[in-house]
């Protein structure tokens, strides 16, 4: 599970009245009180549950393999190769990265969506930088 997914759960339950969650490595099992009274006891609850379960999603995480800097398009004038939400597919170009005056691709290594761009436009990277979420399809 990654922390990602953590944050987005903790956001989601955080206004509700959730009184049990069960987690395991598969799925992540929510339950909460329904209406606005407090139960007395656990056993109370059994017939005032909503049952929710949440999927957690796999997400890989792409790399930068060198040190330079990082282009979101191929020139100035030319619209990013993608954006948050773009469906992607393997070996599809998400960016480029200028090392001694060479442009190198990096590619999705999976079909997924773009969940996230962790780097800006231009921006100096490291060998193993984060560069994009993609969750996997």
């Amino acid at each position: 599970m990654n922390i990602k997914t953590v944050r987005d759960l903790i956001e989601l339950i955080k206004e509700t009245d959730v009184v049990e969650i069960e987690w395991t490595p598969e799925r992540i099992h929510i339950v909460r009180r329904q209406g606005g009274y407090e139960p007395a006891l656990k056993g109370a609850l059994e017939n005032d549950r909503a049952r929710v379960s949440v999927k957690e999603k796999h997400t890989v995480t792409v790399t930068s393999p060198l040190v330079g800097t990082f282009y979101r398009s191929p020139s100035p004038e030319t619209p990013p190769f993608v954006k948050v939400g773009d469906r992607v597919t393997k070996n599809q170009v998400l960016c480029v990265i200028e090392a001694m005056k060479l442009m190198n691709e990096i590619e999705s290594h999976v079909d997924g969506v773009v969940a996230a761009i962790l780097k800006q436009d231009g921006e100096r990277v490291g060998y193993g930088d984060q560069l994009f979420i993609i969750e996997e399809l």
